[in-house]
Order: structure tokens, then sequence, then C-alpha cells
């Protein structure tokens, strides 16, 4: 009986030393095909908290941002990101106060073991949730354009409401729409967003206002004495020939004119005229400044001037031509043989140009060097002298050429 327990230990301490082993081998084998990896990932994350009471709100946290460092293998690396970590502030049974609370990470994947977390924790103030109404201050800036004022601003809820923590809301001394009338002519309907102040005019952080933006409206209107005309330019005379008028832009457009005699201002038209501007001839674009023509009495407000910009384009036209082909570069010692010998070119461009083309304007040609005996299929350049044309299109697009040696003349017979 002693021989079989002593066998029996012998063969189980066996087996248990095999399990070791076997067990060891294996572990390598996984390191070393799926090794651990240290890693921080690429970006801070926000903090989560958790376990608040109801009616309580927590401030201090939403802005951290904490560096998280992992350990594990690289197949899990693989599935790891920002977006399948979280990192934790446990608020469970805490009350009104200032607390350190301890920041925990979590990840559904495994095995992840927290190498490193900055900051360990975060300091996090627990306020009561409070709501609070207050009206809406509509504050204007800029300035309207010179002879406008601005009527009452109408905020669109007058009052909104606010919520966040008890501390927060109650150092909110304004709600301002700060809206901006640089320039304005006409009353305006904006959307604008909401600022929640305190007594200094600064912004009160983690504060909530709803709704977040509201409407305002604000009436504009025009002081007695000026009135608001657009600019009207006479030309006289036409463009040279082969050109047309193809824009003309007019700086400002409308300009505010002041009268201390109302009835004068009112009594004008529409519109006022700048000095005539003459084109007689003109080929090319005009810049020039004009003063305005303006009845006794009355005044331009601001800048007297008008600057004007005629734009002067030459009329596009097209023309047809049949020209010869020459050929150059081929190999001394070889002729080629075109076929056809000419092709039709239409050609676009500023119609007095096209008026005045010769034929000697338009070279084509085909460029023959390096090429051996034989037959090809090649596709004539174009050279215009003037950069202003251009070629729409060529007929036939591609000629035959056929080069071959050029013919050994024949020997002079000896007279006898």
């Amino acid at each position: 009986m002693k021989k079989i327990l002593a066998s029996f230990g012998i063969t189980f301490f066996s087996f248990l030393l095999a399990l070791i082993l076997a067990t060891a081998v294996w572990v390598n084998a996984v390191s070393t095909q799926d090794p651990d990896e240290t890693r921080t990932l690429s970006v801070p994350l926000t903090v989560t908290v958790q376990g608040l009471k109801e009616g309580l709100v927590a401030q201090g946290y939403q802005d951290v941002g904490t560096q998280v460092t992992l350990r594990a293998p690289r197949s899990v690396w693989d599935q790891l990101s920002p977006e399948t970590v979280l990192v934790l502030a446990d608020l469970s049974g805490k009350t009104e106060g200032k607390y350190s609370i301890p920041l925990k990470v979590t990840t559904k994947l495994t095995p992840v073991r927290v190498e490193k977390l900055e900051p360990a924790s975060v300091q996090i103030l627990i306020d009561h949730l409070a709501t609070r109404s207050l009206a809406v201050h509509v504050e204007l800036t800029g300035s309207l354009a010179l002879g406008f004022q601005a009527g009452i601003p109408t905020p669109d809820p007058a009052t909104v409401g606010l919520s966040g923590p008890q501390t927060l809301v109650d150092s909110v001394a304004d709600v301002v729409a700060a809206v901006n009338v640089e320039g304005l002519r006409s009353s305006t309907d904006q959307n604008i967003p909401l600022l929640a102040l305190d007594t200094r005019g600064n912004i009160v952080p983690g504060v909530s206002i709803t709704p977040l933006s509201i409407s305002v409206s604000i009436p504009v209107q025009q002081l007695g004495g000026y009135r608001d005309l657009v600019v009207k330019v006479p030309l006289t005379g036409t463009v040279k020939s082969g050109y047309r008028l193809t824009g003309l832009a007019i700086m400002p457009q409308v300009v505010t004119l002041y009268s201390d005699n109302p009835d004068a201002i009112q009594n004008l038209p529409g519109y006022v005229e700048t000095q005539p501007l003459d084109i007689s001839g003109a080929s090319a674009d005009i810049n020039k400044s004009l003063s305005l023509v303006l009845p006794d009495g009355v005044q331009v407000v601001g800048n007297p001037n008008i600057i004007i910009q005629v734009s002067i384009s030459a009329i596009e036209d097209s023309i047809t031509l049949s020209r010869p082909i020459r050929f150059q570069g081929i190999t001394p010692g070889l002729t080629a043989i075109l076929s056809p010998s000419f092709v039709d070119i239409i050609i676009s461009g500023p119609a007095p140009i096209i008026w005045s083309l010769r034929p000697a304007d338009v070279d084509v040609f085909l460029d023959l060097a390096g090429l051996a005996p034989g037959t090809y299929k090649l596709k004539p350049e174009v050279k215009l002298l003037d950069s202003s044309l251009q070629v729409v299109t060529i007929s036939p697009e591609q000629v035959e050429v056929v080069i071959k040696p050029e013919p050994t003349p024949s020997p002079t017979p000896k007279k006898k």
C-alpha cells in the first residue's frame, strides 16, 4: 500500500509540475503574440458625475480634462479609444458643500489596468438647483447711419428663465441682448443670443438661460431735414466702334443729403445726379471720381465725391480662314507629303482684332523633328500673333503625313 501511495504521489507531483510548465509556456506564448502595452489616451477626457441627489447641482468639474494612461494587451488597444473610456466622479451621499472627489476610470473592455490618472481627483462644489426669471435688457452697439435714430427696442420674449447653482443664479444682475446697429438705415428684427452678467458686467458661467436667444425688433427712422437718395450718373457719348459697355459701378450707390429747409429735401426726386461722364471713344475701363450736382441749400453728409467704375469690353466675333500647312524640323535627305495640305481654322476674339486679322497673322505648321520615313497621322499646330485670339476648331483635326527619302536626281547625260 505504501508503494502505491508513493507511486501515486510521484505521479501527481509530475502531473502538477507538467501543468505548471504548460501554463507558463502558454502564458509566455500569449504574452509574446499579444504583449501588454502602456499608452496614454490621445486626448484628455471630460469628467462625468454620478450619484448626485435630486434638487442639487454640481460645478467645477466641467472644464477639467484628465490624462489617462492605461496598460492593456495590444489586441485590446486596437479597440480602446477615448469614446470607450469613462472618467467618473461619484457624488453618492454628498450634500451641499465643496468636496475633493477621487476620479475613477471605467471601460467595458478587459483586461485593462489604470497606470496613471492626472489629475487623480477634482474639486466639486455642490449647491441647490435654483431657478429664477429676469427681464431682458436690450443693449445697442455701434452707430446708426448719420441722420437716423432708433426707437425703443422690443424683445420677444421680454422675460427669460435662469437655472443653475443657487450662488451663481443669485449673482446674475442682468440678462443682456446686444444688438449691433452699425450703419442701419431701416428698422430691423434680429435673433439675438443672450448673456447672463453679474454686477461688474462679467459673464456668469454655469447658468442656463431659457430660451438661449430671443427676437429683438428695433424701429429706425430718419430725422427731419435728412433724406437718402440713390445716385445716378449721366453718360454722354459712345464707346469706340467694336467695343461695348459691360458694367457701371457707383460707390456709394446711396447718399444722405441734409438741408435746414426740410421742404427743399422733400421736393427732390428719388435720385441725385453726378456731373456727366463722357465715354466717347473709350476702349478700356474708366475709373473716375465725380461730384454731385446739388441744389442751393442742400449738402451731402459725408464724402461728397462719388467713385465711378465703367467696364468696357471688346465685342466678340469669329472668322474662318483656310491656311496652308508648313512643316519644319524634318531630317535632311527626307521630304514630306501632306494630305490635305490646307486646313480650315475658326478663330474667335475681340471684334476689332478679328476684323483687322491678316492671313499672315496665322501660322499653321507640323513639327517633323526626329520622324523616320513612314506614314503618320498628326495634328497641326496653330500660332496666333495676337494673344487675345483663340482657336475654336481646326478642320480636319489631323492630316496624313508621308515621309520618304528625297528622290535622287538623274545623272546628266554627257554630250558627244
